[in-house]
């Protein structure tokens, strides 16, 4: 056990009992076929460009705040864009700390602004068909093609179209960069994209696997959308293969059950039960599904949904630094037999 990891274990505080059956609790089992990455990690300072989502399209004329690119030029390149989509009102610069992770890791990452209000799980349930309202508002924000009375997303406001143009942009301003691969006839190469994303954030990078093939999808509780609690008809299918998703939540967030039973749809389970990583170690078992009930920056109540990854409630050690560290690592890089395909996967 390294230092950090007996510091987190030592700091975490525990929830009562009556929360013990909200994850599964089982030992470890044995590891199957499994590339652990290991890097080497650069102290130097990381590239940021700060773009205006205009700057890249002039057409572009909501949700304004500005998306954050972040590089490591020391580090051994993965040869994959990771876009991270914020959640609900959130803007690219309430995780700087995930992002900033990823970039270590060998990542292109992108954390990419786009048209994230309303609430869905707010206006969803008010619809006549709630699964098809939740379904038809995320490939609306997505691809900017009228579906949804919820939502008013046109083409240039579409994630697909703020995406795209902000790496024209990047090719163009900053050719020696790399960023050029990550496009394929001047759209997203999908299977070199690692999407993720926190809370609705989450469930559009969810959406975008279920329709493309990308590298991986990392969910910050979420997927929520859900009718009672149960999962929706569009999770369960989905181009991605299922090994290539990863969830990471609070045991306390408000919307845990709705969340456990979209990655059951996904297929998670198979790779184990959840782990709490603050009393296991990387890689925790393989599973794909890890549940904290590490109290929150900011105390327990809402802001456990945000704890996972939003700068302002995830816990830090007394150096300031994430105690998810490791699990955002883990998250980010395991892979299974299956997964070592990705790199051969054509657009």
């Amino acid at each position: 056990m390294n230092a950090t990891t007996r510091k987190f274990a030592a700091r975490a505080v525990f929830v009562g009992l009556a929360f013990a059956c909200d994850v599964d609790r089982a030992p470890l089992g044995p590891a199957h076929p499994v590339f652990q990455r290991e890097v080497e990690e650069s102290s130097a300072p990381l590239v940021l460009h700060i773009v205006a989502p205009q700057t890249t399209d002039p057409a572009i004329d909501r949700a304004l705040d500005s998306h954050y690119i972040w590089l490591d030029t020391t580090a051994q390149t993965n040869h994959k864009l990771l876009v991270f989509l914020p959640g609900t009102g959130l803007t690219p610069a309430v995780y700087q700390l995930v992002q900033q992770e990823a970039a270590r890791l060998g990542y292109h990452v992108i954390g990419l602004m786009y048209v994230n209000t309303p609430g869905l799980a707010k206006v969803c349930p008010n619809d006549p068909d709630p699964a098809a309202c939740y379904e038809n508002s995320r490939l609306e924000i997505i691809d900017g093609i009228d579906r949804s009375p919820w939502v008013d997303v046109n083409t240039a406001n579409s994630i697909d179209n703020r995406l795209t143009k902000l790496l024209d942009y990047l090719v163009a301003q900053y050719p020696g960069e790399g960023w050029e691969r990550f496009l394929l006839r001047d759209e997203p190469k999908w299977s070199q994209i690692a999407m993720s994303g926190h809370s609705q954030g989450g469930g559009h990078a969810a959406m975008i696997a279920k329709i493309r093939l990308v590298a991986r999808v990392v969910m910050f509780s979420s997927v929520t959308d859900s009718l009672q609690g149960a999962s929706l008809p569009w999770v369960a299918t989905h181009i991605t293969p299922s090994d290539r998703y990863y969830g990471f939540d609070h045991a306390l967030d408000e919307q845990f059950r709705s969340i456990r039973s979209s990655w059951d749809s996904l297929g998670l389970t198979t790779f184990g039960p959840p782990i709490a990583p603050e009393i296991s170690e990387s890689p925790y078992g393989f599973t794909h599904m890890l549940v904290t009930h590490y109290l929150p920056l900011r105390g327990p109540g809402r802001a456990a949904h945000g704890a996972p990854c939003t700068d302002f409630n995830t816990p830090l050690d007394a150096e300031g630094k994430p105690l998810f560290r490791e699990a955002w690592r883990y998250l980010l890089t395991a892979r299974g037999a299956g997964e070592n395909l990705a790199d051969q996967d054509d657009n």
